[in-house]
């Protein structure tokens, strides 16, 4: 063994006589001190520090995802929405479309089926357009009806659009019969009124509750249900007398109409 590896062999021997000695003389006391009291707390609240950082961090994480499933679950839930509307509405159409058939199999009138795109006009005057026109055979002055009650009639024409002159608006005007006393009479719409069955002879009987149809002018057929008699207006003195109808569609809830185009062959 050389002098080098023995001086190495002396120090190691030393150094652990030294470390033996110090710990059974309770030299190591201080050292133990600063490591419990100073080193092991600081060493404590790093690993508490990282501990709580990478808690963040997962939080972070975890509502970021969450946040991005929401918005998510929001997007298929507004194209479910969508496609529950879209499906609310043809089977609405549907609905009219089969009360629609039923009415047409009492009666020999020739019928073009027609939405409503949109609805136009003024306080006073009242329109509604339809997606058919020329090209379906439409043409200005054909009844237009719902379920057999008179809407209108066409006033406007187009290639493939129609504007409809409903029977509320004050200046639609048009040739009623009473159903039961054969009644004849002018009907004209009120605003927020229904109808007034107008110049209606003294002579003529009218009765509650009996039901007007149309008495058949120009393209407009007669037999298409108007309203229903809801009062009399009648004075001895008068030459004419009138009535008050009810009319038998809601003009607010209409989505599908239909136009008598003619009579079945």
């Amino acid at each position: 063994m050389n002098k080098k590896n023995i001086s190495a062999v002396v120090i190691v021997t030393l150094l652990a006589i030294f470390v033996i000695g110090l710990n059974y003389l309770g030299g190591f006391g201080p050292f133990r001190f600063i490591n419990d009291q100073v080193l092991a707390p600081i060493g404590t609240s790093i690993s508490g520090w990282g501990r709580g950082i990478k808690e963040s961090i997962d939080t972070i994480s975890k509502a970021n995802e969450l946040a991005k499933q929401n918005k998510q679950q929001k997007q298929e839930i507004t194209e479910l929405k969508v496609q529950l509307a879209t499906l609310k509405e043809i089977a609405n159409e549907n609905e009219q479309l089969r009360n629609q058939l039923k009415f047409n199999e009492q009666v020999q009138f020739d019928i073009t089926a027609a939405r409503i795109v949109s609805s136009e006009g003024t306080s006073l005057r009242k329109y509604v357009s339809i997606d058919r026109g020329k090209a379906s055979g439409l043409s200005t002055g054909m009844a237009v009806i719902s379920s057999g009650v008179l809407v209108g009639t066409i006033d406007q024409v187009d290639d493939y659009s129609a504007k409809v002159f409903l029977a509320t608006d004050p200046e639609f005007r048009i040739r009623g019969l009473g159903q039961d006393g054969r009644a004849q009479g002018v009907v004209r719409g009120q605003l927020g009124q229904g109808y007034l069955f107008d110049k209606v002879t003294q002579t003529e009987s009218i009765k509650n509750s009996e039901l007007v149809i149309t008495f058949g002018s120009g393209l407009v057929p007669k037999g298409i249900l108007i309203g229903q008699v809801e009062s009399i207006q009648k004075s001895d003195n008068a030459v004419f007398q009138s009535a008050q109808l009810r009319p038998l569609v809601d003009f607010d809830k209409l989505d599908v109409v239909f136009v008598v185009t003619g009579f079945k062959k």
